[in-house]
């Protein structure tokens, strides 16, 4: 049986690859699959000016769609069919493999002169480290905001909503101007943008000390997820689909659909995170936009300066028979020159901004880069901070939710069984 799961796992994952060659080292790089053309482009380069620097070093670079990267991740990573070096979400995501031995630690390694020890932040690494080591080197943090249409709010007299409750009369008066207008595109094909939304209103509504304590599972397991802004957050959700303010079919939607529809200026706002405005632009609204911090919850409990963020970066796996050249290629990730050539061709903000200088990136990257110095804190996202089988049954529910075949009460109850039942295995 193990067999038969490693060939579908190896199946599955055989989709794009380039730049593999004999050599005296070679790595493999697992990354996950992008529709952007600058994203594409800036791997490539990166990699060639690394082969050039380390002529000894070959990157074999894979890309794998994001739905099911995480579980075959794991899968691969148990044999010897998995990466040296791959893409993860910081948090539980990287947690559980360090836990199950799966990546190596990093935290002597990090120490040595000239590594990415000097070059972050101690902090950061914080969300990458299980019981004080480092499993897992941070390179970027990516963020999210209400972007709008700034020619249709102006052309309409409009104002950028603040409130959830101005957030709903929004919809209505945009509904009103042009029927054939989405006042928001949402494209929740794939499950995460509906838990983007759901980790926002959860962190506004219920507040981040109750998050936090039920996505670790804390206390009692029969408390659990029964703070009623559970179900309030999840009833805003239906509430603003009720009002009008989606496209049609958003579980029908594909994110990549859903940015095609704001750029395209078929709808007016689009909660979307910073590496959009490349597909913004691209399809032919540059200039024609801007962004807004997610509206307040008005009675929420949670702290409304808070803001959807978190790092992303690189794990080395614990199987890797070329520690020494993974963690030459994970130390050039984080050089200042790469970081500032990542912020400059897709707009990532930079974990060491070294290289960077105020004029660098577009100006929607650095009115990003200026307000993300001024959060409050960071929203715990959902499918990276809550235990697997919670989560992903959260996803699920989240789209049963906004189809109204399934009130938020009923979701609750559900994850809330869910996360008793997780936290007596845990034991």
């Amino acid at each position: 049986m193990k067999l038969i799961r490693l060939a579908a796992a190896a199946s599955f994952f055989a989709c794009s690859s380039f730049s593999s060659a004999s050599a005296e080292t070679e790595l493999k790089l697992w990354n996950l699959t992008s529709s952007s053309d600058a994203v594409n482009k800036h791997w490539e380069e990166v990699i060639a000016t690394f082969e050039e620097a380390h002529p000894g070093i070959k990157i074999n670079y894979e890309t794998f769609p994001s739905d099911a990267y995480k579980t075959g991740l794991q899968v691969a990573l148990a044999s010897d069919a998995g990466p040296d070096i791959f893409f993860n979400w910081s948090g539980e995501d990287a947690a559980v493999l360090a836990r199950n031995g799966l990546t190596a630690d990093l935290t002597e390694i990090g120490t040595k002169p000239g590594m990415w020890g000097e070059k972050i932040a101690p902090g950061m690494f914080d969300a990458f480290s299980v019981n004080g080591k480092i499993h897992g080197v941070p390179t970027h943090l990516i963020t999210k905001y209400m972007f709008y249409n700034t020619g249709f709010f102006a052309d309409n007299n409009l104002s950028v909503p603040t409130t959830l409750g101005e957030l709903k009369a929004s919809c209505k008066a945009i509904r009103e101007i042009n029927p054939h207008m989405s006042p928001i595109s949402l494209g929740n094909a794939e499950k995460w943008k509906g838990v983007h939304y759901i980790s926002t209103l959860n962190q506004k509504i219920v507040g981040e000390a109750q998050v936090a304590k039920d996505y670790a599972l804390d206390g009692n397991a029969t408390e659990l997820f029964s703070d009623p802004g559970y179900v309030e957050a999840l009833q805003t959700l239906v509430d603003l689909s009720q009002a009008g303010c989606f496209n049609k079919a958003p579980n029908a939607t594909t994110a990549d659909a859903s940015r095609s529809l704001f750029a395209a200026g078929q709808a007016a706002m689009i909660y979307c995170g910073n590496w959009c405005p490349g597909t913004f632009d691209s399809e032919g609204l540059e200039g024609g936009y801007d962004l807004a911090r997610f509206p307040a919850a008005e009675n929420g409990k949670g702290n409304q300066d808070y803001n959807f963020a978190l790092l992303e970066g690189y794990q080395i796996s614990a199987r890797t028979k070329n520690m020494d050249a993974a963690s030459t290629f994970v130390n050039f990730l984080v050089s200042g020159e790469t970081q500032a050539k990542r912020a400059r061709d897709f707009g990532r903000l930079p974990v060491n901004a070294s290289h960077m200088g105020e004029e660098d990136g577009t100006p929607i990257f650095r009115k990003i880069a200026k307000d993300a110095g001024s959060y409050a804190g960071l929203v715990l996202i959902l499918d990276v901070g809550l235990e697997k089988s919670v989560s992903e049954h959260y996803l699920s529910i989240i789209q049963e939710v906004l189809n109204e075949t399934k009130t938020p009460e009923q979701a609750m109850g559900e994850i809330r069984a869910r996360a008793q039942k997780a936290k007596e295995q845990q034991g």
